[in-house]
């Protein structure tokens, strides 16, 4: 038997269509860029639903991705950046200074692991729920995109 709500707008969404965008949000955990691409692909013409919430946690994942690259290559060169101010002839271990720099980036990239997951895992929930929840920029021009609004 397939269980159906109403959203806001009128549309109405089941059980499987939540389940779907529920999944594609949590996908961060697997299958990060491949697993909203493919159910986008699928429910793009089935269900705006499906398709706002797969293409958004796509961009979102996308984003994150890119990201923590970048913030993972910052926290690398400036570690050796800071290297640079030892002095010359002593021998190469890292100093006080370097060690807190390291640390305290790390801390960041850390929390910005954490932070976007529980962020995901929020609107996995949400969406479960038939929510309509937004990722931070991202989910506003995607729902104007799907919805046409």
């Amino acid at each position: 038997m397939d269980q159906s709500e109403s959203i806001p707008g009128g549309e109405i969404v089941s059980s499987e269509d939540r389940l779907i965008a529920m999944f594609s949000h949590l996908s961060i955990f697997f299958g990060s860029l491949i697993v909203p691409l493919i159910f986008w692909a699928i429910y793009r013409e089935k269900s705006k639903f499906v398709s706002f919430h797969s293409l958004q946690s796509l961009f979102f994942h996308l984003a994150y991705t890119v990201i923590l690259v970048f913030l993972v290559i910052f926290v690398a060169i400036v570690g050796m950046l800071t290297g640079l101010f030892a002095k010359k002839g002593a021998p190469v271990t890292p100093d006080a200074f370097q060690i807190i720099v390291i640390l305290a980036l790390g801390a960041v990239v850390i929390g910005f692991i954490f932070g976007s997951i529980s962020l995901a895992i929020y609107l996995a929930v949400s969406t479960y729920k038939g929510g309509m929840k937004k990722y931070p920029v991202i989910g506003k021009m995607v729902y104007s995109r799907v919805y046409g609004v």
